[in-house]
């Protein structure tokens, strides 16, 4: 079969536009049978929706101090204590002794978020020790194990020897924008 330029132009044309409305009819297709069936998650990536069917967005600003929590951890490569990511924190916005309190709750609010909301960092801690380190959860294998790297600088520097992390413990991302960034 061969066929002319303006032949194929109008076959791709017409493929094109079906494939935009067979999508279009399937998308009608998911959102009733989501809706009668009272399902409010996206199957495949497992996020929050709308009742329209629309992926649900977060409201209000977003934290400052999560995204700066996150790059520090990034910046170090190592687990990083609550009392460091604060005085890097009044270090780097250049805050005086005053501000402190409002830099420690506004850190430890956003670490917080990002633990057991957003499930981007959690803590380690050690078997009758009170300190704690934040830790990307990206950082982590299967069995909730740091690197070696990581275990080996927590031992030698901090005396440290970290539990493992119970991974079933970590949520998983309601919004879209959190599995991103």
């Amino acid at each position: 079969m061969e066929l002319n330029a303006r032949e194929v132009k109008d076959i791709l044309s017409f493929y094109q536009e079906e494939k935009l409305r067979l999508n279009a009819k399937l998308k009608h297709v998911d959102a009733m049978l989501r809706k009668l069936q009272g399902n409010n998650v996206d199957s495949e990536s497992g996020v929050l929706l709308t009742r329209t069917g629309t992926k649900a967005k977060k409201r209000g600003p977003k934290s400052v101090w999560g995204k700066f929590i996150l790059e520090q951890l990034a910046k170090a490569q190592r687990p990083m204590t609550y009392k460091e990511l604060m005085d890097i924190a009044m270090e780097t916005h250049g805050y005086d002794k005053s501000k402190f309190s409002n830099v420690r709750a506004s850190i430890l609010n956003s670490a917080f978020r990002l633990r057991a909301i957003a499930g981007k960092v959690t803590t380690i801690g050690e078997l009758g020790k009170k300190e704690k380190f934040l830790v990307s959860t990206t950082w982590l294998n299967q069995k909730g194990q740091l690197p070696k790297a990581h275990i080996k600088w927590l031992k030698e520097t901090m005396n440290f020897t970290p539990e493992r992390v119970d991974m079933s413990s970590i949520p998983v991302a309601k919004y879209e924008e959190d599995l991103v960034g």
